[in-house]
């Protein structure tokens, strides 16, 4: 894989905001081009308590930092997608948690990329790096998109011809009720992620033929998650889908879903 540019910067505990003094805990990795922003953490308090002496209850906060801190990455993930959002991230960061300036690094596989900048950089042990859910990483997302109060969760709907029901995560109303589909495709699995995206797009056809009883027309949409923006499934995933008129929307960056939903979105009234 060709390398890429990359920006990383290190998050630094900073107990004391007067003496300014500060320990290293972590590093922010950035690849605009491949959709990727993740941080890497520091698995306990070890290294601040022997810079600092944090124990007790202030140990207990720095975990606590520490787990909302990588949350608010997640919850970042389509946001904070170039070097000028990072830096608008960096400057609203005045608490305890900080970071440094960003500096650039030339990134051939991401994952990799990050393990080799904590070691270098912050060292230890780090806590393992567990992706949330699609289900629940959309959700944090909506929430922080201002849009919650406009979508539908668990949704059930009838399937016609197959003559079944499916419940689908998430939906919203905008004249038609829009589907929303997340869908996680394999890295370097051209044919099988062909194969998932040819199932959704007849499934997104049949329910787009057949208004529902409750919900009225139906717009199917997917929310794939790719390994990067540069995945070679990604056209082809997105021209199947097509035939069936089924949207794709990129879980990298969800800035134009949630802009449509915040501007055409509205609470649904239910059917007599």
């Amino acid at each position: 894989m060709n390398p890429v540019k990359g920006h990383y910067s290190i998050v630094q505990y900073c107990p004391d905001l007067a003496r300014r003094e500060t320990v290293n805990i972590g590093v922010v990795l950035l690849v605009p081009e491949r959709g990727f922003l993740q941080t890497r953490m520091v698995a306990d308090n070890e290294r601040v308590r022997h810079f600092f002496g944090t124990t007790g209850d202030d140990a207990k906060l720095l975990s606590d930092f520490k787990k909302s801190f990588s949350a608010r990455i997640e919850a970042e993930h389509g946001r904070v997608s170039t070097l000028e959002t990072f830096w608008k991230f960096i400057d609203t960061r005045a608490n305890q948690i900080q970071l440094t300036e960003p500096a650039f690094v030339k990134v051939r596989e991401c994952q990799e990329t990050i393990e080799q900048l904590f070691a270098q950089l912050v060292g230890g042990k780090a806590k393992s790096h567990k992706r949330e859910s699609s289900t629940k990483s959309l959700l944090t997302r909506f929430v922080a998109g201002n849009v919650a109060d406009l979508i539908e969760t668990n949704v059930p709907i009838s399937v016609p011809i197959l003559d079944r029901e499916t419940r689908v995560p998430f939906a919203f109303q905008n004249g038609a009720f829009h589907l929303l589909q997340p869908v996680t495709f394999t890295p370097d699995a051209e044919e099988s992620n062909f194969n998932r995206a040819l199932k959704y797009s007849m499934e997104g056809k049949i329910l787009q033929e057949h208004p529902d009883d409750e919900y009225g027309p139906l717009k199917f949409n997917v929310i794939g998650r790719f390994a990067s923006m540069s995945d070679p499934s990604i056209p082809i995933v997105r021209k199947v889908l097509a035939e069936s008129k089924v949207r794709l929307h990129l879980d990298h960056d969800l800035s134009g879903l949630l802009d449509e939903i915040r501007r055409t979105g509205k609470q649904r009234t239910k059917r007599a």
